[in-house]
């Protein structure tokens, strides 16, 4: 709902920073759909306001602070973000109705605008397989959301929004997907391993080093964190980081490589991990199609969705789904 999306302005967000965290400086937008992120850049630092949008309930805000902390002991060796307290210790205060906080900011470039190698593909994997193996041991009621349309244990609920899908060949495409899903993936994921996950190891989520370009320096973005299918976070980050991608062998196998030198696949998982991907890569397609249908002005929604909808193409040709 449209009241529910913040639209603070600058002077209002630089009045709000200064009043709980004491700090001035230079307020840029960050590119964000439902809720509202701004950088706050300081002559010494750099930090990451953040407005929620009304739909989340604080107890999943504070989880995410929590996954920080939890992270920085069970993974000291990767980078995330750190909520910081207010003046009198709060890490998430309500204003106009709004849950607003403060985190660090990475240093890093997206993945997204770095050229690729197979060295940094494998660094995506081991990073990624390293917060899986720390997630194991975490555990939180407020991240349990089994009817959630992003969760990709529950990808068969897209279902339902196949025909706001403009694009008849992927249309068919997907329909096709789901036959072979409800066979023969969807009877093995209740036994499929589950912890809380990052829910969207996407590439503008990872961060690069600049002075080493074949390593990933952080992860960022907890906003989709979901109890599911552990698998379900390499599957997702394999979905993501194929788009645009020529050699898609090259780049999956030395990512899921990278992933089980950390956290090793079962079997079970490791044979089903494109089609997970390709799932994910439908529940893109059908949610933003049927978003676009909503908000026909959002720019925004569909940006990706070509690129998606030719892996999903390039997936079924050279064999790597239905099977």
């Amino acid at each position: 709902m449209p009241n529910q999306v913040p639209h603070f302005d600058n002077q209002t967000i630089a009045k709000i920073v200064l009043e709980l965290y004491g700090v001035e400086g230079e307020i840029s937008p960050l590119v964000a759909f439902e809720d509202q992120n701004a950088l706050i850049k300081t002559s010494n630092d750099r930090f990451v306001f953040k407005i929620a949008n009304k739909r989340w309930p604080i107890e999943f805000l504070q989880m995410q602070h929590d996954v920080m902390e939890h992270l920085s002991r069970a993974a000291p060796d990767l980078k995330f973000s750190r909520a910081i307290e207010t003046k009198d210790g709060k890490t998430i205060t309500i204003i106009d109705g709004f849950a607003v906080r403060m985190l660090t900011f990475l240093k890093g470039d997206m993945l997204t605008n770095t050229p690729r190698s197979p060295d940094l593909y494998h660094d995506v994997g081991r990073f990624l397989g390293q917060y899986s193996s720390a997630m194991k041991t975490y555990n939180n009621p407020a991240a349990d959301r089994p009817d959630d349309l992003w969760n990709l244990d529950n990808v068969i609920a897209c279902k339902d929004y196949l025909c706001d899908v403009i694009d008849e060949d992927a249309r068919e495409r997907i329909t096709r997907l789901f036959v072979v899903y409800e066979k023969d993936i969807l009877p093995k994921v209740a036994k499929f391993r589950k912890a809380v996950i990052h829910g969207d190891a996407n590439e503008q989520n990872f961060l690069i080093n600049p002075d080493q370009p074949t390593k990933i320096s952080g992860l960022i973005d907890f906003g989709e964190m979901i109890y599911g299918s552990q698998v379900n976070d390499l599957a997702i980050c394999l979905a993501y980081s194929l788009l645009g991608e020529d050699d898609i062998e090259m780049a999956s196998q030395k990512i899921i490589a990278g992933y089980c030198q950390e956290f090793t696949l079962e079997e079970s998982e490791l044979e089903i991990i494109y089609d997970l991907a390709a799932m994910r890569l439908v529940t893109n397609i059908t949610m933003t199609s049927h978003d676009a249908k909503k908000f026909p002005d959002n720019q925004y929604i569909l940006i990706s969705q070509k690129f998606a909808r030719d892996l999903l193409k390039k997936l079924e040709q050279k064999k790597y789904i239905l099977k």
